[in-house]
């Protein structure tokens, strides 16, 4: 996952909504989003680490996990699967805080970790969004719209304020029912974007110019063969898009429009979790 935009406390029906996009190489095993028969949990999976990058359960519990580009850093030590996190929070009934303390930060590559629990809504003193990482300590996410891509949580990429502000703008247009012409429709071409940001406005994460600007749309798409891409030229890019809303009794929608080689793949995807 390389991009969640979080609408946090922004409407009064959704105190949750989650637009996010997952970019992987395009030829990693991945099954699309589903009910998994073994745990607690509804999300697609990487069929090669089998962990996930997002997902949702009962209870208005809600995941997401995404890398950080850090091409300098070295592999810890019997390194862990990232996406193993957000299984392990979604199988448990740990609340956000406690897990994200206890999660073993120097066995992972770098990460940010979004953990929300919508049973916690309503005690004033609680913590339902955590925001965790190994390259930063848990934090308690504040009302508002946030971003998180591959570096600091907030951290003004362009993919990141672009999307924020797109965000923000739709959050005022909901009603208090979801369908596809108010939420799907419109959240999926926020996602769809593939603008590239001006030079002037890259991160610089050490991949060099090129790469840095064929990554910062929000929908990156780099073709198998394409110079820009290094070693990212096998073919890479964004394989899904997440939707989720959760409403203020923990009831969970989900959503996931998955794509091959950068193209639709059929229809999205639609799941609805009860709060119990």
């Amino acid at each position: 996952m390389c991009l969640l935009l979080i609408a946090y406390r922004q409407h009064p029906r959704f105190p949750l909504l989650i637009l996010a996009n997952r970019d992987e190489f395009y030829g990693r095993e991945t099954a699309a989003a589903h009910p998994w028969p073994d745990h607690r949990l509804t999300a697609g999976r990487d069929l090669e680490a089998g962990g996930t990058w997002l997902g949702v359960a009962a209870g208005g519990r809600v995941a997401a996990v995404t890398n950080m580009r850090e091409p300098q850093v070295s592999e810890p030590e019997n390194v862990l699967s990232r996406g193993e996190i957000p299984v392990h929070f979604l199988d448990s009934d740990r609340t956000p805080t406690t897990f994200a303390r206890d999660i073993p930060g120097e066995r992972y590559r770098g990460f940010n970790a979004l953990l929300f629990d919508a049973r916690l809504l309503a005690d004033g003193a609680a913590t339902p969004l955590v925001c965790a990482g190994n390259r930063h300590r848990p934090f308690a996410m504040t009302p508002g719209v946030h971003g998180i891509s591959n570096g600091a949580p907030d951290a003004p990429w362009p993919k990141v304020t672009h999307g924020c502000a797109a965000l923000a703008a739709l959050v005022t247009t909901l009603p208090t029912s979801l369908d596809h012409t108010s939420f799907v429709a419109p959240a999926l071409q926020l996602l769809s974007d593939q603008r590239r940001a001006p030079a002037d406005q890259l991160p610089d994460t050490g991949v060099g110019g090129p790469l840095e600007s064929a990554l910062s749309p929000i929908f990156v798409r780099i073709a198998a063969g394409d110079p820009a891409g290094g070693p990212l030229a096998r073919g890479y890019g964004t394989r899904a898009s997440s939707l989720v809303a959760v409403n203020t009794v923990g009831d969970v929608q989900f959503w996931e429009q998955t794509y091959t080689d950068g193209r639709v793949s059929g229809p999205p995807r639609y799941f609805h979790i009860p709060p119990n």
